[in-house]
């Protein structure tokens, strides 16, 4: 049977885009509950559960009419505990939700309006954990179950971890071996070896091949017994591993605990390439709008803790589009490319360049002195442009205007900054191109 993500917001438009976004990406393998309002989703909940329907995932507004958020996802916790809880919200309040986090085992929460790249892999991680969840409980109650009947016989259990996707390593209260699989030792390179012969050492085999910051916390948490964590390991030779770490109980009592390991290099590899395509210009992989303006933000958010300014600064290259109608998109590809590479040249480790879109780029200075620092790194900009590039047998020559704005003087936040900025690069086409200039306003009003 088909498990259910329930959807909760009294925003009937946010609710219908959350719905669409979700059905888009997991509407093959799960179904897609959207309701209005908090006791509407205890009756729908209830209803799932009556028909014996597991509840993967609740998404659940905040602030909404009636019974909030907050207080839905308490009730729906006590109600359906194994269910995982995210709450969308617009203004988080910390206090509010590190006591729906604690009440609700709250396992994430998403600021509105959310990035639609940002929630999918939010949700994706949220149903993996939740399968396996309940894979490791299946597996703890088939442990159980075989300790009981099969006492000191471990054959039906090694039968049946064999047959798991994961690595798993069980140990007793003292840390010394009980079981493990294949699957763990391919993960840990021990396929080949004397299993038997490294029982003993199985810590300081893994020890060995993680990164030193990630082998003391898990030196530490191989020696606790009650505990229950879920995290990943990074190992020397790059690969990521996720485990997943409870006690193993038998009639009640802790008897030792299991440890379940994945690789998962190649899925934190390709979630990274994800969101580094959702932020980047695929052509110059320099930052997009999106994330320039994440820096921006960040920018101006640390600019009060010193004495520092920040200027922005959008830059155009003159007569691109005669380069590109002569000789193609192609060769006017490659020349943006080149031209990335001169301006980057230029600048400073701390300072942002970004493609705004087309031929127009637009740059951070953050922690400048004064204006003479951004004259000084402007006037580089200009002139590392004058040299000619030569593209597959063309030489072409392009130059670059520049407009600049400075925080304070010029506007505290970053649309203004930005709009002032634009006006700049206006007054510099207008002063003949391959030059900088200033937003100044009396200038602009007068002209």
């Amino acid at each position: 049977m088909r498990s259910a993500i329930v959807c909760v917001d009294d925003e009937w438009d946010i609710l219908r885009t959350l719905g669409a976004q979700l059905k888009r990406h997991f509407g093959r393998n799960y179904d897609i509950e959207l309701v209005s309002g908090g006791e509407e989703a205890l009756s729908l909940c209830a209803e799932l559960a009556a028909e014996g329907k597991d509840i993967a995932l609740i998404v659940s507004d905040q602030k909404m009419e009636g019974m909030g958020g907050d207080t839905l996802l308490i009730r729906l916790h006590a109600l359906y505990p194994k269910s995982l809880k995210i709450m969308l919200t617009g203004n988080a309040d910390a206090n509010s939700v590190g006591k729906v986090v604690n009440a609700a085992a709250l396992y994430r929460y998403i600021a509105k309006p959310w990035d639609e790249t940002d929630l999918i892999l939010t949700v994706s991680e949220a149903l993996r954990r939740f399968q396996q969840e309940q894979q490791l409980a299946e597996q703890n109650e088939l442990l159980k179950k075989t300790n009981a009947k099969l006492n000191s016989s471990l054959s039906l259990l090694l039968a049946t971890l064999e047959a798991t996707a994961d690595g798993i390593l069980v140990l007793d209260n003292a840390g010394k071996v009980v079981s493990y699989n294949q699957k763990f030792a391919r993960i840990w390179n021990l396929i080949g070896s004397d299993l038997n012969a490294h029982e003993d050492d199985m810590l300081d085999i893994i020890l060995e091949q993680l990164n030193e910051s990630d082998a003391i916390s898990f030196r530490t948490l191989f020696a606790q017994v009650n505990t229950e964590k879920r995290n990943c390991l990074r190992l020397k030779n790059g690969n990521i591993i996720e485990y997943y770490l409870r006690p193993q109980q038998l009639m009640g009592e802790i008897v030792g605990k299991v440890w379940s390991f994945r690789d998962v290099t190649q899925e934190k590899q390709t979630e990274a390439l994800v969101k580094h395509q959702a932020l980047h210009d695929a052509l110059t992989n320099l930052p997009n709008r999106i994330l320039f303006n994440q820096k921006f933000a960040a920018a101006l958010n640390d600019v009060g803790s010193n004495s520092k300014a920040i200027a922005v600064m959008f830059l155009d290259l003159d007569r691109f589009k005669e380069v590109n109608d002569r000789l193609g998109h192609l060769a006017g590809d490659l020349l943006l490319q080149n031209v990335v590479e001169r301006l980057l040249s230029c600048l400073r480790a701390t300072d942002v360049l970004a493609r705004w879109g087309g031929d127009e780029f637009v740059i951070l200075l953050p922690q400048i002195r004064s204006r003479e620092d951004a004259s000084e790194i402007a006037h580089r900009l200009v002139e590392a442009l004058q040299a000619k590039f030569f593209l597959e047998g063309h030489c072409v020559s392009v130059t670059a205007s520049i407009g600049i704005a400075v925080y304070p003087q010029d506007g505290i936040e970053s649309s203004t900054l930005l709009h002032n900025a634009d006006v700049a690069l206006y007054q510099a086409k207008k002063c003949g191109r391959n030059n900088y200039q200033y937003y100044f306003a009396d200038a602009i009003a007068s002209s």
